[in-house]
């Protein structure tokens, strides 16, 4: 990055200074937008951004705390100023699959299986399934859930077996689960819950992100319901904390329910 790719970022005769903060927040977007301001990259000093483009410290300062809440920046201490990578912004108060939300945001999903075997449940499993006596097994699957090829989520996941037999011969790596929990076994989620804890990643969890060993994360389990009611599907979720940001928006109950979003940095 130059202080010549910033030339055109203002014009000073279209906006006055309490605006030219946002102009030169929108220019940094459309930079990174196109590719020509990479992840990683050093931002110019905002004092030489000053004098480039004759504008004032507080309305560069201004411009660069817009994208700094953003996340679009992010600030090292005695580093400087660096274009984050990129953030996917995901709904979570709506059903979803991982592929598909993938898809809808522009990325390429794809997993990486760990282990897909069939496994006698264990008593807290059993409860939480309501298995039924001779039909105590349950399907389990551990992949690394990817976007672009970069790894966002391990995640394991249980569902009875006498729900789904032969689900075991299938290629998760390839096919999406729900899909096939639908279409070969006519299983529909429902409705899920969701709750989110924040960790310290283990030290399996952490080779599989690419992190270090007890660095932040997050946990996110996941409980899916049949229309009868029935719990069909548990999953389990790690996540790393420097990927990952959970933004909600607050509304009175009598008007609009709670709406949240989850940001997962690609990094």
């Amino acid at each position: 990055m130059e202080l010549h790719d910033f030339a055109g970022a203002i014009n000073l005769n279209q906006l006055d200074e309490k605006t030219r903060y946002v102009q030169l927040a929108d220019f940094v977007r459309r930079k990174i937008k196109s590719g020509q301001f990479a992840a990683g990259e050093k931002m110019i000093p905002e004092t030489d951004l000053c004098k480039f483009l004759n504008l004032s410290r507080t309305t560069v300062r201004q411009a660069m705390e817009l994208l700094v809440n953003e996340g679009i920046i992010i600030r090292y201490r005695r580093k400087g100023s660096f274009i984050a990578d990129a953030k996917m912004k995901r709904q979570l108060n709506n059903l979803y699959n991982f592929s598909d939300n993938m898809r809808e945001m522009g990325v390429t999903p794809s997993s990486k299986v760990i282990k897909q075997e069939i496994v006698r449940a264990s008593a807290e499993i059993s409860r939480l399934f309501c298995l039924p006596k001779g039909n105590d097994t349950i399907f389990s699957l551990e992949r690394v859930r990817l976007a672009d090829e970069k790894p966002v989520l391990v995640e394991k996941t249980a569902i009875p077996y006498y729900l789904c037999p032969g689900i075991e011969k299938n290629d998760f790596s390839r096919e999406s689960l729900y899909n096939a929990l639908g279409l070969s076994y006519a299983l529909r989620l429902n409705h899920a819950t969701e709750t989110i804890a924040a960790i310290l990643i283990p030290d399996k969890e952490a080779r599989l992100l690419k992190c270090h060993f007890r660095d932040a994360g997050y946990k996110i389990t996941r409980t899916a319901y049949l229309d009868n009611g029935n719990v069909y599907e548990y999953t389990t979720s790690v996540t790393r904390a420097d990927m990952c940001e959970f933004h909600v928006d607050l509304y009175h109950k009598e008007h609009t329910p709670l709406n949240i979003t989850r940001s997962i940095n690609l990094g």
